[in-house]
């Protein structure tokens, strides 16, 4: 009997590394060993590369909605400044052009009051002459008349915006082309 040798089956071959890398020679098992362990170090860096890109979008997310609540934070306070500012509007509108100290005061006051509250970003709603718009007034009469059907022809409250964001809607009445009954408003 002719003892030939065989060579190893395939799972026991060495593993010869190129020459460059010295002498080093591994079993099958020690190969396979540095691959399980290489495939754990990619799925770690993998692992680790995403949670990077979660905690980048967290920050970018938290970074939009810190700018969102201190460019809305006066929110409330505005809306409650609203009714104060009406008011100073209504009795400058029935004090007149009156030489009274105390008129020209109060004057000064609603100039100064507004013009912080639009340096704050508010701003007035554009009412009359305009089309009307339900995303930004609230109709509070339909008044039958000639011209353009659905212009705004008279401004009943001012509406307001804060930045980009309705504070509060303008109520208006608006011009139709309903049919005239008796001339009288249609509420």
């Amino acid at each position: 009997m002719s003892s030939s040798k065989q060579p190893p089956h395939p799972e026991e071959k060495p593993v010869v590394p190129p020459p460059e890398a010295g002498d080093m020679t591994l079993s099958r098992q020690e190969y396979d060993e540095l691959l399980r362990r290489l495939k754990e170090l990619e799925d770690s860096r993998d692992r680790f590369l995403r949670g990077a890109a979660d905690f980048e979008n967290a920050k970018k997310r938290l970074a939009r909605e810190r700018d969102e609540f201190v460019k809305f934070s006066q929110e409330n306070l505005l809306r409650d400044l609203l009714p104060v500012l009406d008011n100073f509007e209504r009795a400058l509108t029935h004090a007149g052009d009156s030489k009274d100290p105390v008129i020209s005061g109060i004057q000064r006051v609603f100039k100064q009051l507004s013009e912080i509250l639009k340096n704050q970003g508010l701003v007035r709603v554009k009412t009359t002459g305009e089309i009307f718009d339900p995303a930004r007034h609230e109709a509070v009469a339909f008044v039958p008349g000639e011209g353009r059907e659905d212009e705004i022809i008279d401004e009943i409250e001012p509406g307001y915006f804060l930045r980009d964001r309705l504070l509060r809607a303008a109520k208006v009445r608006v011009r139709s082309k309903f049919p005239e009954e008796k001339g009288e408003e249609i509420t």
